[in-house]
């Protein structure tokens, strides 16, 4: 929590993560939706999958600045040498980056509902279900290899090619429970896909635990 309140603090005093995905996430967006001719149904068609796609890659530049404060004169070491156990360091950039994502999330989603002519109030339990375990997953996933490539040459091109095969079943999880909500869909009909990114969280959460000692190690 002591993390998590220190990451939260000073994205308050300088909102850089929420800000730069806000504004990344809306003109993606907005492309998108003036992409075809004027009364085109495909872009509606497409929503649910451009909005995870749009999450994804915002969800990426987020998760490049987890741990970018902590490469500054060495309060990385400095935050590895505090008096706990290091799975609570994970947690906290865990809590941290969640709380960013679903931040900026919720600002887009009415957004996307003007854009692309959904209710914004249509199915938001399970849409916003499917998007919550699906951010869990995702930061969960991310925080690990963000942590793995902290040092790497290169880590702007080597977290996305990492992140982004592991988190397919995510971005295929989040796009069909959000198309059933939009599209009238109920929990019955979600409930699959919903499982699925529960199961992804679980199985992240204890690999992501149990490996960030060892990672943070070397």
């Amino acid at each position: 929590m002591a993390i998590f309140r220190k990451d939260l603090l000073l994205e308050m005093r300088g909102g850089e993560v929420v800000v730069t995905l806000t504004v990344f996430s809306f003109l993606v967006l907005t492309v998108f939706s003036f992409s075809t001719e004027p009364g085109s149904q495909a872009p509606k068609e497409m929503a649910p999958g451009i909005l995870w796609i749009t999450f994804l890659f915002a969800g990426i530049l987020g998760l490049g600045r987890a741990f970018d404060r902590e490469r500054e004169n060495g309060c990385f070491t400095g935050l590895l040498l505090a008096p706990c156990d290091r799975m609570q360091v994970y947690w906290g950039k865990c809590l941290s980056t969640l709380a960013f994502l679903l931040i900026f999330q919720a600002l887009l989603w009415p957004v996307f509902g003007i854009l692309y002519g959904y209710s914004p109030v249509r199915g938001m339990a399970t849409a916003w279900t499917g998007i919550i375990l699906g951010d869990v997953g995702f930061v969960a996933l991310g925080v690990i290899l963000s942590a793995v490539t902290i040092h790497a040459r290169g880590r702007e091109m080597v977290l996305p090619l990492l992140l982004l095969p592991l988190c397919l079943p995510v971005l295929i999880g989040g796009v069909r429970v959000i198309t059933l909500a939009v599209t009238g869909g109920g929990w019955a009909e979600a409930m699959t896909w919903i499982g699925r990114l529960a199961a992804f969280d679980v199985i992240f959460l204890v690999l992501g635990s149990v490996l960030f000692p060892l990672v943070v190690e070397e």
